[in-house]
């Protein structure tokens, strides 16, 4: 049984289709204690492709740490961007859920947000 905890999306506007086509990951905590990612996109082919690993359970446990003591304002004040992309992050469950996304830059606030959301987006891409 897994329980999925944080979601991640995001896309951009400039490039081929499958660069800016949205790409998802989703992390998921399995009642033995073990992390999952599956992370979906499209490849060049325009063809759904989704990984699924294990994940390392000291870092999942550092983001959401980090992500249970940041203090970001209720209403994002937005910065204006040109070229970019929405992200997007979903953190909790059934019981209880925050969603988040932005335009481009985060908002004036978001920052540690970004930062998070980008570490799990770095990681996952170049494993």
């Amino acid at each position: 049984m897994a329980e999925r905890i944080l979601r991640i999306s995001f896309e951009g506007t400039y490039g081929f289709l499958h660069e800016t086509a949205k790409r998802t990951i989703d992390i998921f905590k399995y009642t033995n204690g073990e992390y999952y990612y599956k992370f979906s996109r499209l490849n060049e082919s325009l063809d759904k492709i989704t990984t699924k690993r294990k994940m390392d359970a000291n870092k999942i446990n550092e983001i959401i740490t980090m992500l249970s003591e940041i203090q970001i304002p209720a209403f994002p004040i937005h910065e204006m961007g040109c070229d970019g992309g929405f992200t997007e992050i979903e953190v909790g469950d059934y019981a209880g859920k925050s969603h988040f996304r932005w335009w481009s830059c985060p908002p004036i606030g978001w920052e540690k947000l970004d930062e998070i959301t980008q570490r799990i987006i770095d990681d996952i891409e170049n494993a």
